[in-house]
């Protein structure tokens, strides 16, 4: 006590009047995203590839996974639109390189919205796949430069969209680009993932990449500018070369960022290629209604605090890739009846894109796109894949919330993802039980209902008088060997 008081007496003592200093001025937020088509994340990290590796290490740098069967192929038309919308491809309706039927209209790029929320603000795009252009940034640019690499040759065309954009990043206001480099792309179609010219494109891709950051660094006012750096791609491409399907190379895509305030390191839960218009538009200080959330704003889910172990009966799944567990998180519960199967899907099973779409690609696994990091999954389908369990009894599996606080309340909303495939006797259903009392059905699918593919629930629940808690069940049965149901990021809010 004494200690403290002498303290005190010497600090009052010692205290002099310092006058306010100046608050450092803000920065310019300005933006730079990079589009290196068919680029295949690990082949890009494992190459000799400065500036990439520099950005990922001062940043962030994720693997992620596309779509797949069920909601577009693994092709540039379908990418480019996602990358640049922020919305996936039920929304801009881009399904193949054709872009028949699309509906951009309806979700402009992330360039056109930022023009038209801030006419004062510089934007350009430069690129030599020329339907990136014609379709997808067909206005929202105050200049644009474009070649046809498919005529032209992109190795020429990519060295002619650098020199453009360096005088653009180096002596323009400059506040949002794009910029897309094709050549990878093709030398995946020509030789392979594996081949010694798809590792050089990837190397020149990072040469031209270093020379955009050289020419941003040498502007008169880059000290007193904010720089957002994004690169990405649309797909991969297999060993052999191609893209198109389902495989883990093909669906291959990543997220690497620095600079605007993006948090650092490699995240726990995996991006999605949505998450850079939305990240984008967060550092313009541009607002918009996207599937994908700015870096570092993803929302909590419980799912993602269980831990995940190998494979036990999934042998088609590599030993290395953990993803399953039927331990639930903290206060949630499973229920399974039935004969026993695959042990991996032996009831309601907490699991990831990377495991789950393995077991059995094509069947539009691949489309639990609004699902992130762990998800929970009820699979009769490759439950019967052991001993044909379904021939001697029906699966019946639920899944049970924790009471959710709905005191006070006269209703709340029950939100979730939903990705349902619909087969035979199956059935479904979404209970509420309030203080423990008896379950009222608030969703229910089954014969006659149609899929439903990456969906998102919100419904509305009453809440009787005087209610405190209620309990959500997510209940899959009279399931043999039928479909499957995926949840992921339930919640419930007054």
């Amino acid at each position: 006590m004494r200690g403290t008081l002498a303290l005190v007496l010497g600090l009052a003592a010692a205290v002099v009047v310092v006058p306010a200093t100046a608050h450092a001025a803000p920065k310019t937020p300005k933006v730079l995203v990079i589009g290196l088509d068919g680029a295949r994340y690990d082949k890009l990290l494992a190459e000799n590839t400065p500036n990439v590796h520099s950005l990922a290490q001062r940043g962030y740098s994720s693997r992620s996974a596309l779509y797949g069967s069920g909601m577009a192929p693994t092709v540039s038309g379908p990418g480019w639109s996602t990358i640049l919308t922020g919305v996936w491809p039920d929304k801009h309706k881009v399904k193949d390189n054709s872009f028949g039927g699309n509906a951009l209209a309806n979700f402009p790029s992330w360039l056109s919205r930022a023009q038209t929320a801030k006419p004062a603000l510089d934007t350009y795009a430069a690129v030599d796949w020329k339907p990136i252009s014609d379709y997808v940034l067909r206005d929202g640019q105050d200049r644009k430069f474009v070649l046809d690499g498919d005529s032209a040759g992109y190795p020429g065309s990519d060295e002619k969209v650098a020199v453009d954009a360096e005088k653009h990043l180096r002596a323009d206001q400059a506040d949002a680009s794009f910029v897309y480099f094709g050549q990878t792309d093709e030398a995946g179609h020509a030789h392979g993932a594996e081949s010694g010219q798809y590792a050089a494109s990837l190397r020149t891709d990072d040469a031209l990449i270093g020379r955009l950051l050289t020419a941003i660094q040498a502007r008169p006012t880059y000290a007193a500018e904010d720089w957002l750096i994004m690169i990405s791609a649309d797909h991969g491409h297999t060993a052999a070369g191609g893209h198109g399907g389902d495989t883990p190379e093909e669906r291959m895509t990543f997220v690497i960022a620095a600079g605007g305030g993006v948090p650092t390191g490699t995240p726990a839960v995996q991006p999605k290629i949505v998450d850079i218009s939305a990240t984008v538009l967060r550092h313009l200080g541009v607002s918009a209604s996207l599937d994908g959330y700015a870096l570092g704003q993803v929302p909590v889910d419980p799912f993602d605090s269980v831990t995940l172990k190998a494979r036990q009966d999934e042998t088609g799944v590599p030993a290395s890739v953990l993803g399953w567990t039927h331990t639930a998180p903290s206060g949630w519960t499973v229920r399974t009846t039935g004969p026993q199967g695959v042990a991996e899907w032996q009831g309601w099973s907490f699991t990831t894109d990377d495991f789950w779409t393995r077991t059995a690609p094509g069947q539009q696994r691949e489309a639990n796109v609004r699902a992130r990091g762990v998800f929970a999954v009820a699979d009769p389908d490759e439950w019967d894949d052991k001993g044909s369990p379904s021939a001697s009894g029906k699966l019946d599996t639920s899944l049970v919330s924790p009471g959710y606080d709905v005191s006070g309340a006269s209703s709340v909303k029950l939100a979730f993802g939903s990705h349902y495939r619909q087969d035979g006797t199956q059935k479904a259903a979404v209970t509420v039980s309030f203080d423990g009392g008896a379950a009222k059905t608030v969703l229910s699918y089954g014969p006659g209902t149609a899929d439903v593919l990456a969906g998102q629930v919100a419904l509305t629940v009453p809440v009787p008088a005087g209610a405190r808690s209620m309990a959500v069940t997510w209940r899959l049965y009279d399931a043999g060997n039928n479909w499957f149901w995926a949840v992921d990021a339930p919640g419930v809010t007054k």
